[in-house]
């Protein structure tokens, strides 16, 4: 037999299951965040041990090239690029 608060109950222990749930990806979601924060940590360390000329050959490689489309938020809200 049913009782009156039955669907309260069932509504409780959903709500639980997605809270759960919710809490486990939040959980993943910060430890990608750590990881990915330790791993630029890193590479800004590993590049700030360079000397000049090599900063330079570094920055200049990570320079968009001139050429390609202009896809910034600038251009597609006001340009309609």
């Amino acid at each position: 037999m049913t009782g009156p608060n039955q669907g309260f109950a069932e509504a409780v222990v959903r709500f639980r299951a997605e809270l759960s749930a919710a809490v486990t990806r939040a959980r993943r979601a910060s430890a990608d965040a750590r990881e990915q924060g330790t791993a630029f940590r890193r590479e800004t360390e590993r590049l700030a041990g360079q000397d000049p000329a090599q900063r330079a050959a570094v920055r200049q490689a990570r320079r968009p090239d001139p050429e390609d489309d202009d896809f910034s938020q600038h251009q597609i809200l006001f340009h309609g690029g």
